[in-house]
């Protein structure tokens, strides 16, 4: 049996989505957390890169950091219940992250 706040919640989703059942996503929110951490050590590494001159190979290790970023950002992203955006990589990576930003991530 349904009560009538699930009537009127299914409806306003209708009327919200323009018609359509939006499906209600629900992360596992340890993944999340799990996500959030990684994204942030890695971009603490991508930061400390930037500065370190001194480093052997450091365009190799800086291009491995930031590769490795983006696969977290899409990660994020479908954990979110986002669509990934089919662009190039740099643009590709401002979209997700100001729509993360947007939706209360933070890392």
């Amino acid at each position: 049996m349904e009560s009538p706040f699930h009537d009127l919640t299914r409806a306003l989703r209708r009327r919200w989505s323009g018609g359509k059942a939006a499906p209600c996503v629900v992360a596992d929110p340890f993944e999340t957390l799990t996500v959030q951490l990684r994204l942030t050590r890695v971009v603490g590494e991508i930061r400390r890169l930037e500065c370190d001159q001194g480093r052997w190979a450091r365009a190799h290790h800086l291009a491995a950091a930031t590769r490795a970023y983006d696969d977290l950002l899409i990660d994020a992203a479908r954990l979110a219940g986002m669509p990934v955006p089919d662009a190039p990589p740099p643009v590709r990576r401002m979209m997700i992250e100001s729509a993360l930003r947007h939706d209360g991530w933070s890392w």
